[in-house]
């Protein structure tokens, strides 16, 4: 399968619209627009404000089971 390449302004859109949906999910997201749910995290890790309205981010987590 080839690799797709998005523009940033299409890539920043959809940061924007995943941060600005109350109960939004990054699966819920992508599959709306039509990207892998990995493409889009790694948009939101990138490009996001670091607060979302969804509140669906989890944090970062050490690699350690607590």
């Amino acid at each position: 399968m080839a690799r797709k390449n998005y523009t940033d302004e299409f890539r920043q859109r959809a940061v924007d619209l995943y941060e600005s949906t109350p109960g939004a999910t990054l699966n819920g997201i992508a599959a709306d627009l039509g990207i892998s749910r990995g493409a889009l995290r790694e948009w939101v890790e990138k490009h996001g404000s670091g607060t979302t309205t969804a509140g669906t981010m989890s944090p970062p987590t050490s690699g350690r089971s607590e």
